[in-house]
């Protein structure tokens, strides 16, 4: 019989989970488990199996590119995102929109001067040029250590950071509700985001297959 495990989130205990299962939780040195084999509720760090949850990766991007086979699982809480691709599992978080907001502020600034000479084109080709190559992500969002994917898993095309790039004026209108749509989302989506059918997220670790 395999083992079923219980983990405290915000003092609730939830599960049981198969140990494969937990990986849709951002697991800290002192997340309390238990299963059928602890006396009591028990630290992760003091528990051998729990080493490969521990360990933070570092920030880079999937090594995959368009069209690749790759595929993209929603957790049942929608607070998670995990990709697989041929190579490596990645477990991703939606961006917050404090990270969001960080980032956009970042990005402003770097274009600051250059958009007094070329306004739009400027910010145009920084954005798309950027969301769409290998990382997949602006200068600031880079620093904030999150960045884009499709809902599908993929990179995002140029023609989709294009289209969701003029898609932030609209979620400019109306003081500023789309960008407000972050919060009753269930994917942390603005408009823009809906638009072009994208994710910002941040990753919490990867596993090689």
């Amino acid at each position: 019989m395999k083992k079923e495990y219980f983990i405290s989130i915000n003092g609730e205990s939830q599960g049981p989970y198969q140990f494969s299962e937990l990986g849709q939780f951002i697991i800290s040195p002192t997340t309390l488990i238990w299963h059928s084999e602890l006396h009591d509720w028990t630290e992760a760090r003091f528990l051998r199996e729990f080493e490969v949850y521990l360990q933070r990766p570092m920030y880079s991007t999937p090594n995959y590119g368009y069209n690749q086979n790759v595929s993209l699982v929603y957790t049942r809480d929608n607070q998670y995102v995990i990709l697989t691709t041929p190579t490596e599992r990645i477990h991703y978080r939606y961006a917050d929109f404090g990270e969001r907001f960080v980032a956009g502020l970042l990005d402003g600034l770097i274009l600051l001067i250059p958009s007094l000479f070329f306004p739009f084109i400027a910010g145009w080709l920084y954005f798309s040029l950027m969301q769409s190559n290998d990382g997949q992500a602006t200068i600031g969002q880079k620093t904030m250590k999150i960045m884009l994917l499709d809902c599908q898993g993929q990179r995002v095309t140029f023609g989709q950071a294009t289209g969701r790039f003029f898609a932030r004026f609209l979620s400019g209108f109306i003081f500023c509700i789309g960008y407000f749509m972050f919060f009753w989302s269930d994917k942390k989506q603005t408009l823009h985001d809906n638009l072009a059918e994208t994710l910002v997220v941040t990753e919490i670790r990867r596993e090689r297959l």
